[in-house]
């Protein structure tokens, strides 16, 4: 699994067990749009991931994830509408920034914006929030060829042949 798609999905267990006002109504990896009886809800996805090289020889990159947050509510008037999205990105942001686990997978949050929007367009007033967050992380990848499994040596002094020997055995995965 891509390392983004465990961020998404260690975010989506964050705002699950936050208990925010979208309960568990937390999804990833589903089309839009959301109907009205499913608000409110959060949907999580990771549209965008960059990689800055860390120099040349073993590869490895600086990413930033973007995580890309919709939540989608309703309420009686458009007042209410934008009083409870307040609310409601509070409650997500709160729930990412300190989710232990979900920070300890990332070096850091890079950036973090926050838009609403509200529309009457039809009789009932529905507000969505967008949230993006940058999700710092470090890639390397396993070099190539076969891994060391052992260091098996034998250790010399001038006054002592045999000095000490040693092993080193490496656990497989």
């Amino acid at each position: 699994m891509l390392y983004r798609s465990i961020l998404r999905d260690l975010a989506a267990e964050a705002l699950k067990a936050a208990n925010t006002i979208a309960g568990e109504n937390v999804l990833t990896a589903r089309s839009l749009p959301i109907r009205a009886d499913l608000l409110p809800v959060i949907y999580l996805q990771v549209p965008d991931d960059r990689g800055e090289s860390a120099g040349r020889f073993q590869p490895q990159f600086t990413r930033v994830a973007t995580l890309a947050i919709r939540g989608k509510l309703q309420a009686g008037t458009p007042f209410d509408v934008e009083l409870a999205l307040e609310g409601f990105a509070e409650q997500i942001e709160l729930a990412l920034m300190t989710d232990a686990d979900l920070q300890a997978a990332i070096t850091q949050v890079t950036e973090l914006s926050t838009s609403i929007v509200v529309s009457s367009d039809q009789s009932e007033h529905i507000g969505e929030l967008r949230m993006i967050l940058g999700l710092e992380y470090i890639e390397t990848y396993p070099p190539p060829g076969t891994p060391l499994a052992e260091i098996d040596a034998t250790l010399f002094s001038p006054d002592n042949p045999a000095f000490a020997g040693m092993r080193v055995d490496f656990p497989t995965d």
